[in-house]
């Protein structure tokens, strides 16, 4: 295992994120056990994940669900070497005396009496009674929706209900109970938040996973797939996704072709095929298909075999997944080769910050005899595109004064980080003092209006630029006339304080200090 095979199975973005959050020191425990890892990672909530390390699979009690950041920051811990060794313990235990065995149990049944629950090893099957029960209270909660009552609260209520009672739910009342939200959904707002927000997905895929459970036949995925159809606002769309998991797919290989209908997505499908383990399947649809993206298809195949991945991503000249490929790989004269194979053949790479910043590290690590011709060509493709903090990076890297010139009048947005532009700027200082004056100050400006936290941050950069670059009478009245315009902003100001520069009015004066 290693980065690069993590960031096949999550994708570029979960993956950056969770590496974000395993740098942060959010994984609170990581304990190998048997052939997975358990943690705690911290996000908005402390969530429970575990990991597969046989195909790198992760579970969480968080929204997503499955295969999401807090999986990938276990996975980075795991790799780190930072766990609890589980398998070696439990060797440790498989070799202890008698009385020490019992001294452990003792400790932990005392730390936690439920555990005896669990010693006991019982299952009640429900009565009758707790059936119809159960069948009772979900009709009730439908009711409540129906009435209109569906805020957060109760959707986590309803949520608890079906994850403690799914496996006593027999499958035609978790089929009526679909039919009924679907159809109810305009009744009861789509558990919609007014912030663009949707908190129904917990719900529909606890449905799913009990669903998943059953002794299924092909009648029920013929009237799963009419909910489907009537279903306007997509509000399955959690359901259908949880089939392809890992958990899931397994259970419902048999029924592959329904699977299909229902999902209409092939790479969705592909990927179920994978995880059901219907490899040969999913090969052949691959090989034949043309309505998957460069990326899907490079992705998925990868989940298959590698070196057939490769020979024909380099067929069919998909070079942007290529280069990302050799660029986790460290492979970075391959990237560059790659590279010039698609400025040479004239091939569309894809619209990725992220790509062309592997091409840059890629140029710079292996140092080729046409750098300067490549960084040209890339300089070129990104300015195009708009990347203009990349533009800025190249642009320093060439010592390239007409190519930085260029970006100076480009406003800052997600593309073009504030720091990018200072950065920009204080160069500018050094060469031309006044000219970078003007530029500063209007860039502080800017900022401030903003009023957001890491703009103040930003502007507080340029105003202590700018006394470098002005004089220091010049600066404090700059500062005062800064101060009148934008005194309101406390933020600003306390940041400013931050950085040892005080503001205070006396009377009509203001004192710098």
């Amino acid at each position: 295992m290693n980065e690069l095979k993590i960031k096949r199975v999550y994708g570029d973005e979960v993956f950056h994120r969770g590496k974000a959050y395993f740098k942060e020191g959010r994984v609170l425990t990581a304990i190998r056990f048997k052939d997975r890892v358990f943690g705690v990672v911290a996000g908005t909530d402390r969530y429970a994940t575990s990991v597969r390390l046989d195909n790198l699979i992760s579970t969480c009690t968080c929204p997503v669900r499955w295969n999401c950041k807090h999986g990938v920051a276990l996975l980075l811990q795991f790799l780190s070497g930072n766990y609890v060794d589980g398998n070696r313990i439990m060797h440790h235990l498989e070799n202890a005396e008698r009385s020490e065995l019992l001294k452990i149990l003792k400790s932990l049944i005392e730390g936690d009496p439920m555990l005896l629950l669990n010693i006991q090893q019982t299952r009640v099957e429900p009565s009758a009674e707790l059936r119809a029960s159960i069948q009772k209270q979900m009709k009730e909660m439908l009711q409540s929706i129906k009435s209109g009552y569906a805020d957060e609260n109760f959707v986590n209520t309803f949520t608890k209900f079906i994850k403690t009672y799914g496996d006593w739910m027999d499958k035609d009342l978790i089929l009526c109970t679909l039919e009924s939200l679907v159809k109810s959904c305009e009744e009861y707002g789509y558990f919609y938040d007014y912030y663009n927000y949707y908190f129904s997905e917990e719900i529909i895929e606890n449905l799913c996973d009990a669903f998943t459970k059953k002794s299924l036949e092909t009648s029920d995925f013929k009237r799963l797939q009419k909910i489907v159809e009537e279903d306007e606002y997509s509000l399955l769309e959690p359901f259908l996704v949880r089939m392809v998991t890992p958990e899931n797919a397994p259970k419902l290989a048999k029924f592959s072709d329904h699977v299909k209908e229902l999902l209409a997505n092939a790479a969705l499908y592909v990927e179920f095929l994978i995880n059901a383990g219907k490899i040969e399947e999913a090969r052949r649809i691959l090989a034949e298909s043309r309505d998957l993206s460069e990326k899907e298809f490079f992705n998925l195949y990868l989940r298959i075999n590698e070196t057939e991945a490769l020979k024909l991503a380099k067929e069919r000249r998909y070079y942007s997944s290529l280069m990302r490929y050799y660029h986790e790989m460290g492979a970075h004269e391959d990237v560059v080769v790659t590279f010039r194979s698609a400025l040479r053949e004239k091939v569309k790479l894809e619209h990725s910050p992220e790509l062309y910043e592997e091409v840059f590290v890629s140029i710079k690590s292996c140092k080729p005899v046409d750098s300067e011709e490549l960084l040209h060509k890339l300089f070129d493709i990104c300015y195009s595109s708009e990347y203009y903090s990349l533009c800025v990076e190249i642009g320093f890297e060439l010592k390239d004064l007409k190519m930085l010139d260029r970006l100076l009048d480009k406003k800052t947005d997600y593309s073009f980080k504030p720091d990018s532009k200072l950065k920009l700027l204080k160069y500018l200082s050094i060469l031309d003092p006044e000219k970078a004056e003007k530029r500063l100050k209007t860039f502080a400006e800017e900022l401030i209006d903003e009023k957001k936290d890491s703009a103040y941050e930003s502007a507080v950069e340029c105003v202590l630029t700018l006394k470098e670059v002005m004089g220091k009478e010049e600066w404090v009245e700059y500062l005062k006339e800064l101060y009148k315009r934008h005194y309101r902003k406390d933020k600003f100001w306390s940041k400013m304080r931050d950085k040892g520069i005080k503001v205070r009015k006396e009377g009509d004066n203001l004192i710098i200090f």
